[in-house]
């Protein structure tokens, strides 16, 4: 009543029967279909057709059928299926006169509760770039959600813990001086509802931070690292997708009105691993014994030469690195002399030891 009206007193009015009859509010309002993942869908099933891009029809982003076809929804058992809102609008203390939902299996009508609106997903840029009341704060909980360090209690018996997607090293237990060495960082899809990660993969990025270190703490082989301009190095192990126009250019600049298709696509569906493998050798750290002190050994000479025996190990440590907008989309779109990065999330990590032996 009175909602299009203008007018402080029709404000007043409205807002006070709100408060006054929260019941008939809620009823009027609560339908089934705003929580449904079909009314997410409205938004997270997107596509372009031949009218936009001149050719044809093309899928983006599609959070909904990747949750519609996962794990995560057996139709008919509320009891084992997770839907949107469960995940992105955890449940949060409420003294609003219109809490409690009794629609929900697993709520009532005075469960003192309402759904959190902040939708904690993955965009920890926008509230610092827009410089937004409570940026921090949600950029914060923003981290900690990728983390999976957020606890929501109403799903803890169907969800699970920890990370929502772990990174697991599988190193080998030994390895020679000057041998091959041969690691895999495996990554699981393990609690996110659609593929990971989503979105416009055309400008996010969600990478594997490799560093190996000797026994001296010196970095002998280091992989996916940041450059000074804020570039991922080339040929480090990336999700992320990569369109094209109908002339074959790369869609780089989020102009996806002009996309036909992707030339690259790599994302990992619910449930399911992916893996990252890395080859390097383990250096052979070499001692002579020259007997004059001044470790300069004239190349007629014969020398002993040792390698490192036990006691020496390689330190691996592996990092699944998120950031929401890549550099280059950036420096497009402010100047490069503007400074504008988007913030990376550490969002899991591994650490493994590899000892070095002779034979």
């Amino acid at each position: 009543m009175f909602a299009l009206r203008d007018g402080t007193s029709a404000r007043f009015v409205r807002d006070f029967l709100i408060r006054a009859y929260p019941r008939h509010h809620v009823e009027s309002l609560q339908h089934r279909l705003f929580k449904s993942p079909e009314f997410c869908a409205a938004c997270h099933k997107q596509f372009i057709d031949e009218e936009i891009n001149q050719v044809g029809w093309v899928q983006l982003q599609n959070q909904y059928d990747n949750w519609r076809k996962s794990r995560w929804n057996e139709p008919g058992d509320p009891t084992v299926t997770i839907e949107c809102r469960e995940c992105h609008m955890p449940l949060s203390d409420s003294y609003d006169p219109a809490h409690g939902d009794p629609l929900d299996y697993n709520r009532t009508a005075d469960d003192g509760k309402h759904r959190s609106h902040r939708f904690l997903a993955a965009n920890q840029f926008m509230p610092l770039a827009l410089e937004l009341e409570g940026g921090e704060e949600h950029v914060e909980l923003t981290e900690k959600w990728l983390r999976g360090e957020i606890e929501i209690p109403e799903i803890a018996d169907k969800w699970r813990e920890g990370p929502a997607v772990p990174i697991e090293l599988v190193v080998p237990e030994r390895v020679e001086p000057g041998g091959q060495v041969r690691i895999q960082a495996v990554l699981t899809n393990n609690k996110v509802g659609h593929d990971f990660p989503t979105g416009p993969l055309d400008i996010i990025q969600a990478w594997v931070e490799i560093v190996v270190t000797d026994s001296d703490g010196s970095v002998i082989y280091e992989s996916g690292r940041k450059d000074a301009r804020h570039f991922i190095e080339p040929g480090s192990f990336i999700f992320k997708a990569e369109p094209v126009d109908q002339y074959g250019n790369l869609i780089d600049r989020h102009n996806l009105w002009e996309m036909v298709g992707v030339r690259y696509r790599r994302a990992m569906f619910p449930g399911f691993s992916d893996r990252a493998e890395f080859v390097f050798s383990c250096p052979a750290t070499l001692v002579a014994a020259t007997g004059d002190g001044g470790g300069q050994v004239p190349l007629d000479e014969e020398v002993e030469l040792r390698a490192p025996g036990d006691g020496t190990t390689l330190h691996v440590s592996a990092r699944l690195m998120y950031r929401k907008v890549d550099q280059f989309l950036l420096n497009f779109l402010f100047g490069e002399d503007a400074g504008l990065t988007a913030p990376v999330t550490v969002m899991s990590e591994d650490e493994a030891v590899i000892r070095v032996v002779e034979g």
